[in-house]
This record gives structure tokens, C-alpha cells and sequence, in this order.
């Protein structure tokens, strides 16, 4: 079937291999660029300040470079103007605080709390305590004349070579990293919808239910990586082409796309779970719902379900493959989404009336699903039956 390759949804074999290979190759190319960027950075900038510059013992300009370096240019300049600003008023705080009451105690204490104050109020974000780190520095090293300037020159020096460096080397295609995640969280929710139709078909969706909630929980839970990607890839395309940001705005509505589309895919595997028991919910008491009488095999499936997942199985392939880009934009692509679209919504509502003819009505439909999801609630924060009675003790 589509979709349902090893290599789609990640089983075992040589494609299953291949798929993790890959995987993890992709993860991991923004890091080893930003990587090789630090490393360059660092070292280059002690070869301008020891040996062009001849500055002596100049480590702060390495250290200066090796903060500054972050994976996108947009976050290099923000991170280089945030540490910059923050050595400089830094160093006039304590060079002005050493001045005025020496070293000791009081002067530290002042330094500290005066740094973090102005560090907020500068809006320095994660350097906010950059300030008071300079100014305890340049307090504790009042008797070395000259240190005060000769940070502010090796962390300066380090943070122009290390934004210069960042900007200058390309970055990792995250736009390419944010539509891989994209496209491989599209197609492992499709061989869930994929697995949960076969199963309702040869009738183990009984015993298979409980795993099926356990992926789809899953799933949901890597949206945070593909959210995190499409963070990043905007971070890169806030200078580029406005093709480039047409792109990754495409990449962050189709991320919402899948966080609604996981919602009701855990819905659905847990709808599933509950009908498998005697009863079509499970039993109050948790321990319970081990007794194989309240579990009968093969359960009774609702007439056309398996049908329906099936087809919306094909609809988020077609989607992933949209977001692959195998056929993204073209009007060919287009018409398969729509047929799609109407055969799935054509067998939503044959399904739906097959269960009852009031689900017909879309009020009727809506308002069973509002109950539904009313007594979840109740079963969620229930302190004597409920899933989570540990919060109420």
C-alpha cells in the first residue's frame, strides 16, 4: 500500500536503517556547521589578537568568538550585539563602582545586582547577566592596570570575527531540516491511520488499540522537534529572498496543520481503545481493564471506519509528499489532494450515517463530540478512578 513502506514508517530492515541513517544525518548537519563556524571563529581569532594584534595571553577573544557563533546569522548578530553591549556596560559599571568604593563586599554585591537590573532593562535576553559578569571581573582586577580595555578590545575583537565568520560561511539548509521533519512526522501519522484501518478490516483492532494510543501520543510528542525547526529556519530566512520567507511561512502553517491533525489522531486511537471493551468504555476501576471478558476478540467495529481511516491514510500521504515538494504547487498535485479530499468526505458521511441518520446533521455530530469530550474531562480529574490520581493526593 502507499506509504506503508518500511522506510516510510520506520520498522525494521534496510530500510528502517536507511531512514535512521538519514535521520540522524539530518539532525545533526546544523550542528556540525555551526560547529565547524565556532571552531574557525575561535581560532582565527587568537591568531589577529596574538600574533597581528600582539596582544598578550589574549584568551578573551576566543571566548568572545565561541559565544557569539549561533546557527542562524540573524541569531549570531542578535547574540554579537547583546554580549558587546554587555561587556561594554560591563566594564564601565565596575571600573566607575572600583573607583568610587574600592574592592570588597559592598562593591561586588552592587555590581552584581546593578548588572542584572540593567541587563533586564536592556533587554539582553539570555546575556542579561553579562553586564554584572563584567563588572565583577573588572572589580576584582582594579589593581592590573589596563584590564578593563583590554577585555573591552579582546571580547570586541572576538565578537566582530566570530559574527564575521558566521555570516560569511553559509548555514545549514533549515528550511530543507524544518520540510524533512515536516514531511516524516506527515507520513508516520498517515501509517498510524494506515495500521488503525487494516486493523479495524481483519478484525484485531481489539487487541491492537492500546498500542495504536501509545504511537499517537508519540507522534504528538515530536511536534515539538518539527516546531523547533520551522523556529529556526524562520531565524534563517529573516534576510533572505522573500521566496525564502514565503517558504518557511508555508513550513510553520503546515506545523499547525499537524498539530490539530495529532490532536484528533489521538482521539481517534483513543476512541478506538474504549469501544474494544465490553460496553464501548473501559472499566471505572483501572486495574480492571485486564479482564479478558471485558475484552472480547474480535470486537465489534463501527460499519465503514476502516474504510475512512484508509482513505485519510491517502489524503496525509498525498500531504506529505506535498510537503516533500515531489509535487508541491503544481495543479496536477492539486486535483489528486481535492479527489482525495472528497472521496474521504464522502466516506465520512456514509459512515456517519450508517451509525446513526441524526449525525446527518452537523449540530447533532458537533454536540456528540462536545459530550464526548466533556466526560474525558471528567474521567482526567477524577481523584478516586481517574488516570492521574497521584496530583490529588
Amino acid at each position: 500500500m502507499p506509504g506503508s513502506t518500511p522506510e516510510g514508517n520506520g520498522q525494521g530492515g534496510t530500510g528502517g536503517l536507511a531512514a535512521r541513517l538519514r535521520s540522524r544525518a539530518v539532525d545533526g548537519f546544523g550542528d556540525g556547521v555551526t560547529i565547524l563556524k565556532t571552531v574557525v571563529a575561535s581560532a582565527l581569532s587568537w591568531w589577529i589578537a596574538a600574533d597581528l594584534l600582539g596582544l598578550p595571553d589574549p584568551v578573551l577573544a576566543p571566548v568572545g568568538a565561541i559565544l557569539v557563533v549561533q546557527a542562524t546569522p540573524y541569531a549570531t548578530a542578535r547574540k554579537a550585539f547583546q554580549r558587546a553591549a554587555g561587556v561594554v556596560v560591563g566594564v564601565l559599571l565596575g571600573a566607575g563602582a572600583a573607583a568610587v568604593t574600592g574592592t570588597g563586599l559592598l562593591t561586588i554585591t552592587l555590581v552584581t545586582a546593578v548588572g542584572m537590573v540593567a541587563g533586564r532593562l536592556l533587554r539582553l535576553g539570555p546575556q542579561m547577566h553579562q553586564i554584572g559578569l563584567t563588572a565583577v571581573l573588572v572589580v576584582g582586577s582594579s589593581q592590573r592596570l589596563g584590564y578593563g580595555t583590554a577585555r573591552i578590545e579582546e571580547n570586541i575583537l572576538g565578537i566582530l570575527v566570530g559574527t564575521a565568520v558566521a555570516l560569511l560561511v553559509p548555514s545549514a539548509g533549515f528550511a530543507r531540516q524544518a520540510r524533512y521533519r515536516t514531511t516524516r512526522l506527515t507520513r508516520d501519522m498517515a501509517d498510524l491511520l494506515r495500521a488503525m484501518g487494516e486493523g479495524l478490516a481483519d478484525g484485531t483492532w481489539g487487541a491492537a488499540s492500546g498500542g495504536w494510543v501509545v504511537r499517537a501520543r508519540a507522534l504528538s510528542g515530536r511536534l515539538d522537534e518539527v516546531r523547533s525547526a520551522v523556529r529556526q529556519a524562520h531565524e534563517a530566512a529573516r534576510w533572505r529572498t522573500r521566496a525564502g520567507a514565503e517558504e518557511v511561512a508555508q513550513l510553520a502553517e503546515a506545523s499547525a496543520a499537524l498539530e490539530h491533525v495529532s490532536h484528533q489522531l489521538r482521539g481517534i486511537a483513543r476512541g478506538l481503545h474504549n469501544l474494544s471493551y465490553r460496553g464501548g468504555r473501559p472499566p471505572a476501576l483501572h486495574w480492571d481493564q485486564r479482564d479478558a471478558a471485558l475484552r472480547p476478540e474480535p470486537g465489534r467495529a463501527p460499519e465503514g471506519l476502516d474504510g475512512l481511516l484508509t482513505e485519510l491514510a491517502d489524503l496525509v500521504t498525498e500531504v506529505a509528499d506535498h510537503h516533500m515538494g515531489a509535487r508541491r504547487g503544481t495543479g496536477a498535485q492539486r486535483v489528486r489532494l481535492r479527489r482525495l479530499q472528497g472521496a474521504a468526505e464522502t466516506r465520512f458521511l456514509t459512515t456517519a450515517l450508517g451509525q446513526s441518520p441524526a449525525y446527518g446533521q452537523w449540530r447533532v455530530l458537533c454536540t456528540a463530540g462536545i459530550l464526548e469530550d466533556a466526560r474525558k474531562v471528567l474521567h482526567e480529574l477524577d481523584p478516586e478512578h481517574g488516570p492521574h490520581q497521584a496530583a490529588f493526593r
